[in-house]
Formats: structure tokens, C-alpha cells, sequence
């Protein structure tokens, strides 16, 4: 993290060997860091960086990077590189992805929380007669955002988009079949 984050200080290139999640080997990247974001509530903290291997930004999970060298390669940081906005359509880490229009239905037993709590800057809550809560989100989909959708159990229901309520409800009958 030290080497990292004096790299991000002075625009230093780095080369890594990255261990991406279901692959067997790491590989070996040249990645050019923009912006390290800790992120507590995940326990891992991430750099956003323009990959030369992927000729694009890419977002790295820290704790996945196996050896890292600083290199003599100096770059800039696009002055249009804003990492707000590079996350303000993503749930969590995983930027990318079309962004949809995500309506959720909470049971007035949670409503008040969601009342509460900011969970996304596009967030737009409007309780209901019956004390339930409608919830209205601006975002792409991820599994992060999935994760977050069944931790609340029976006291969500997702009304839209019809392909994020088809993949609850196939999760849900998945546990069904695991604990029936």
C-alpha cells in the first residue's frame, strides 16, 4: 500500500502482478494509478488506474496485488478523471454497466431506516399510505447491489427492472432448494 500510494503521489507508473478473482495465475500488468479508495464496509480497499494491459481504467482490488514495482514511467492523471463521477452511477466498488432505473419496495417494518440513511446520492424514497417505503435508484447493476438487496430478506421486493427481480427470485428459490 506504502509503494502504491507514493506511485499515485508522484504519477509513477507500477507494475504489478494481479491475482484477478477465478483466475489460477496472477498476470503481470503496467497500471498507472489515478485514485486509492478504502473501502471499509467491503473490508478492501481498491485503486482505480488506467491499465496498459487493458487499455482502459480498470479498478484493482488491493489486497490482490502480489508484488508491485514502481517504475521510471511518469504519466498524467486526465484533468476529465473525477472519481465521484467515475463511481456515481456504481453500488459499492464495481464501476461500469449500464445504468437502469431500480424501484424496491421495503416493508414498513424497515421503512423508517431507508428514511434515514443515504444509501446512493440518486436515491428517492416516498412512503406509501400502507407504511411501506418505495425506494428509487439511479445505478448500474452488480453483484455488490444484489448483495445488498437480499440482505434485507422478506422485507424487499423488487418492482423493477423485471431481469433484477427474475435474478432475486432465482437466488431466493436457490436458498429455498439449499434449506428446504
Amino acid at each position: 500500500m506504502a509503494l502504491l500510494a507514493e506511485a499515485w503521489a508522484k504519477q509513477r507508473r507500477v507494475r504489478i502482478s494481479y491475482h484477478t478473482f477465478g483466475e489460477k495465475k496472477p498476470k503481470v500488468r503496467d497500471i498507472d494509478p489515478y485514485f486509492i479508495e478504502p473501502a471499509a464496509a467491503g473490508h478492501s480497499s481498491y485503486v482505480i488506474a488506467y491499465c496498459h494491459m487493458a487499455s482502459g481504467i480498470r479498478i484493482f482490488k488491493i489486497e490482490r496485488i502480489k508484488t508491485i514495482e514502481m517504475i521510471s514511467k511518469q504519466y498524467d492523471i486526465p484533468s476529465n478523471f473525477d472519481a465521484n463521477e467515475y463511481f456515481s452511477s456504481s453500488w459499492g466498488m464495481f464501476a461500469g454497466g449500464d445504468v437502469e432505473i431500480i424501484k424496491l419496495k421495503f416493508s414498513p417494518s424497515v421503512a423508517q431506516i431507508f428514511e434515514e440513511v443515504v444509501w446512493h446520492p440518486s436515491q428517492v424514497v416516498t412512503r406509501q399510505t400502507d407504511g411501506s417505503l418505495i425506494m428509487t435508484l439511479t445505478v448500474s447493476l452488480s453483484v455488490e447491489l444484489l448483495g445488498w438487496i437480499l440482505r434485507w430478506g422478506e422485507n424487499v421486493e423488487v418492482l423493477e427492472p423485471q431481469e433484477l427481480r427474475e435474478k432475486i427470485a432465482h437466488t431466493a428459490q436457490a436458498m429455498l432448494d439449499i434449506y428446504g
